[in-house]
């Protein structure tokens, strides 16, 4: 058995030179957008202060958390936060067998700065997290750039940990 294909009629030439016009002022008027548009931003000022709690399953962890968020001139902008869980009874044997209830406090203190440049945002920082039993220090680096009238963002970054278990 054989299929037939059929025969489409060809598009008039009219109209196919009404697509390629309007095909070459959408794509001017996309080109025109872009070279307008608005540069990058950094992330707002803030400061924020809270306080987390979770209570589940014989444990508890809380703590505060603080964040602060300053910019200058524009182009440059700081960062910090503080950050504590408060952790009791922290081992499934304290729920199955009546084990002793213990706590432990993890403490975490970040520094960071961002440097924009037109649509481009570079940032750098540092992250210390602090338990009794574990340190580790990490730094970052990342850059993001807007592309396409800001419709588009290609952000990459690196990091480096450095942890430390203590017995």
């Amino acid at each position: 058995m054989s299929t037939r294909c059929a025969r489409v009629p060809a598009a008039p030439r009219e109209a196919e030179e009404v697509a390629v016009v309007a095909t070459r002022i959408a794509c001017a008027g996309l080109l025109a957008c872009a070279a307008t548009a608005q540069a990058a931003v950094l992330p707002e000022e803030r400061g924020d202060i809270m306080y987390h709690r979770y209570d589940g399953g014989g444990v508890t962890v809380d703590g505060p958390a603080v964040l602060v968020r300053k910019n200058f001139k524009e182009t440059y902008s700081v960062n910090a936060s503080y950050y504590v869980d408060n952790v009791s009874s922290a081992s499934i044997d304290v729920v199955t067998t009546g084990a002793s209830a213990y706590g432990e406090t993890r403490t975490e203190y970040s520094l960071g700065g961002d440097y924009l440049y037109d649509k481009s945002i570079v940032g750098i920082g540092y992250t210390n997290s602090d338990e009794s039993d574990y340190t580790s220090n990490t730094w970052y680096f990342n850059v993001s750039q807007d592309f396409f009238g800001d419709l588009t963002t290609l952000s990459f970054g690196y990091s480096q940990s450095q942890d430390d278990v203590y017995q």
